[in-house]
């Protein structure tokens, strides 16, 4: 039998690679099957072989071949495949010499070998980084709606105070009953001033009687001599039919 043309494979290293060589119906069970290394001189270096519907493997048990008789195939597995398995290999059967299959070349090439452990380890990594991001964003997000939600309650509070200043500050000053007294803040500029207080004299017997008050300051101390006088005028009402 010729051997067919030789088939580039490449692969990194840790991959496997799986190979399947059919044969003739003229190849008996009892034929050995092998997988080889071609040689620099084009001869074989055994890596696996079988025979009779068995099962071999190779020395290091990174490499298997297997014989299925009833559909006349033999396939080789070869895995955790390394850089020094980079040649070329070729299947061949041996019932009076060897007769090659199927030849190819194999480039193995290096990178990044990780186990199956520590791929599964490496996939964890990588499931805990996404995850701790996405949850990292939503925290972003919770906390640009509470300061968003902060800043809008603190502008409303701002304009209820605004109009509670204007509306006390358009309020007109109450009114002091008799026998009362009544003080009305003010600076030390407005204490420099005269300062004016609205009587309502709800009764009075007599206009004749005389009204007092005495107006003190409120930024000046509690002394007599800091006492001012406040002039009492009353508009004359019809009482009784007099004036």
């Amino acid at each position: 039998l010729q051997g067919q043309t030789p088939g580039a494979q490449r692969r990194r290293e840790g991959n496997t690679l799986t190979v399947k060589c059919p044969y003739t119906a003229q190849t008996e069970e009892w034929h050995t099957k092998f997988w080889c290394l071609l040689t620099s001189n084009g001869g074989c270096r055994e890596v696996a072989s079988t025979y009779s519907g068995g099962r071999g493997r190779s020395n290091d048990k990174r490499t298997t071949i297997e014989d299925d008789t009833n559909r006349k195939i033999v396939s080789i597995t070869m895995t955790d495949l390394k850089a020094v398995d980079s040649g070329t290999y070729f299947c061949a059967v041996y019932p009076n010499g060897f007769v090659r299959l199927r030849t190819i070349s194999l480039n193995v090439f290096r990178g990044e070998y990780l186990s199956p452990t520590q791929r599964k380890v490496f996939s964890n990594v990588n499931t805990f980084i996404i995850l701790s991001v996405v949850l990292l964003v939503l925290l972003l997000l919770a906390l640009i709606t509470s300061i968003a939600l902060g800043v809008r309650h603190y502008k409303l509070l701002g304009r209820a105070g605004n109009r509670e200043a204007e509306d006390t500050s358009g309020r007109a000053e109450g009114t002091a009953q008799p026998g009362s007294t009544g003080r009305r803040g003010s600076s030390q500029e407005d204490s420099k001033e005269l300062a004016y207080i609205n009587l309502d004299v709800q009764s009075h017997s007599s206009h004749e009687d005389p009204l007092y008050c005495n107006v003190e300051p409120s930024q000046a101390p509690r002394n007599p001599q800091h006492v001012e006088y406040a002039v009492i005028a009353f508009n004359q009402s019809p009482r009784n039919g007099r004036e």
